[in-house]
């Protein structure tokens, strides 16, 4: 009888080890919900005029939003927030430049959650570069 003894607790062992795979397994498949999608934050653009042009700056996407335009007037400093992306710029001096030179068009990548600066300037700007 004893040897029964040791195949009844083998196969008591053996079941709880299975129920306890299977528990586990089905705890895995039922894990933690899902956190909550976070908005990303936007990018910031500092757009900084340092000369005596007024210039027209437009940001579009490829994905259809409206684009963005932006005038930025003679020695001011104008902020926006953009969702990161892929963008073509659009820049146009409106006074001061006549000419091919007025405008130039380039793409860019701007980071969620980045900050920008740029500066707007012409070689006939009174301020230098290196200007804050």
């Amino acid at each position: 009888m004893r040897p029964a003894n040791g195949f009844v607790r083998r196969a008591t062992l053996a079941a709880c080890a299975l129920l306890l795979v299977a528990v586990v397994g089905a705890a895995g498949c039922a894990g933690p919900a899902p956190a909550p999608m976070v908005a990303a934050r936007p990018a910031r653009v500092e757009l900084v005029n340092l000369s005596e042009c007024d210039w027209r700056v437009t940001f579009a996407t490829a994905a259809g939003r409206e684009p963005c335009t932006m005038v930025v007037t003679s020695r001011e400093t104008a902020r926006l927030e953009l969702a990161g992306g892929d963008y073509t710029i659009s820049q146009t001096a409106l006074s001061g430049l006549a000419g091919p030179e007025a405008s130039r068009q380039f793409s860019a990548h701007l980071a969620a959650g980045e900050a920008y600066r740029w500066r707007l300037v012409t070689l006939l700007s009174a301020t230098s570069l290196s200007s804050p």
